[in-house]
């Protein structure tokens, strides 16, 4: 019994380390499947290559933009568009009011007439003038001194006469005074008659032909000014109109609501072109891996993705500079431009871009590391680095001669 009792348990002993040993086999070979798996799956994740893609939120804008800033503060008489219409080369899309630059220019056009008449009445004096520029008091004044000098001449050899008569009471004394009285008129008139002779002589002539001209010119000066015054409240008349500057459509009208125009501010503004473009807003930290031409997906929110499928388009430009709507956020702005297949992208809805930068491998993708990166770091090592393999240039030796 004991002999029986011994083999059992001996056989039960060899059964559970055999169990052991099977279990500890299956664990060896499912750790060598797990491990072999990882490194499957490891070299899968650094072979298989993915699209690299940066998705971003944005709107299709047009390929032109024109803004029409108001050149003056006006009140709106009449629009003739409204928001969305199509538009040519030269529409008045908006009359402004002109009343007050009207009265100013007729006031200014009344001025320019009458300076004009005045101008032509200078003109025909100073024609006269050159054909005899003294006043007529002085046409004869060298013959005015010579008869006045004579006569005072005479006046005075009849003083003295009568001086001489005086003494021995020849005359009376009234008569005495009477001729005294009229040699100092002779003195007088012969003194007057010099003085003017000196004036005829000093030039006064070319003195009034000169004055004469200033007084032309001042009366050209006014009447250029008062030109130009009117031509500026002609263009003020003119520009009290909101114009197209180019065929497009009116995509924003502010003045509607106010029915008002204030200078420097935008007054309408009008998309043009033919080419659908959109523009999103991508972060700082991605911007780098975006160059021109790179392809792009475009998904539109007026047109279901699975009725209408995606639209493609490629990158056009991108900043240099960060977006400043969002303090809190550094966004760079990129320019896709669209193939819209035929259908009608509207300016201003949203889109979802998805910017294709390359490919890279799926372990890259995982580690949020891109092969674009390690490039560029390596080509800034290059760059900044000399490489210990290349041998130093060999200073040029300058011969003195």
């Amino acid at each position: 019994m004991s002999r029986a009792g011994n083999s059992f348990s001996e056989q039960k002993h060899k059964a559970g380390a055999s169990g052991i040993r099977s279990k500890m086999r299956l664990m060896l070979i499912l750790t060598a499947i797990g491990g072999g798996a990882v490194v499957i799956a490891g070299l899968a994740l650094l072979l298989i290559e993915i699209e690299d893609t940066i998705f971003a939120r944005g709107a299709v804008v047009p390929e032109h933009t024109y803004e029409i800033v108001g050149h003056l503060d006006a009140q709106v008489k009449k629009f003739n568009f409204r928001t969305g219409d199509d538009v040519k080369t030269g529409d008045v899309i908006a009359e402004l009011d002109t009343r007050s630059y009207e009265s100013s220019a007729i006031a200014a056009d009344a001025e320019i007439k009458e300076l004009a008449a005045e101008l032509e009445l200078k003109k025909t004096e100073l024609a006269i003038l050159e054909k005899e520029p003294l006043p007529k008091e002085l046409w004869y004044a060298a013959m005015n001194h010579k008869e006045a000098s004579e006569r005072s001449k005479r006046l005075l050899a009849r003083l003295d006469r009568s001086k001489k008569l005086q003494l021995v009471s020849a005359i009376s004394l009234i008569e005495f005074e009477k001729v005294e009285m009229e040699a100092i008129a002779g003195e007088g008139e012969l003194a007057r008659a010099k003085k003017n002779l000196q004036i005829v002589n000093s030039g006064l002539g070319k003195l009034y032909i000169a004055k004469a001209k200033r007084e032309i010119a001042l009366v050209e000066a006014k009447l250029a000014g008062k030109k130009a015054e009117l031509a500026f409240l002609q263009k003020c008349i003119r520009d009290c109109r909101i114009v197209a500057p180019a065929d497009g459509r009116l995509v924003l009208l502010p003045s509607k609501n106010s029915w008002y125009v204030s200078q420097g501010k935008v007054a309408a503004i009008i998309a043009a072109g033919n080419k659908s473009r959109a523009r999103c807003k991508v972060d700082v930290n991605v911007v780098r891996k975006v160059k021109p031409g790179q392809l792009v997906r475009v998904t539109s929110d007026v047109y279901n993705r699975l009725q209408y499928g995606e639209f493609l388009g490629k990158v056009r430009w991108i900043s240099d500079v960060p977006d400043d709507t969002d303090p809190n956020q550094i966004r760079y702005i990129v320019e896709v431009e669209l193939d819209p297949e035929g259908f009608h992208l509207k300016y201003g809805s949203g889109v979802e871009v998805a910017i294709i930068t390359g490919k890279q491998p799926a372990m890259f993708a995982l580690l949020n590391l891109t092969k674009e990166s390690e490039d560029e770091e390596l080509r800034r090592r290059k760059l900044s680095t000399p490489s210990i393999y290349e041998k130093p240039e060999k200073p040029v030796k300058t011969v003195k001669k």
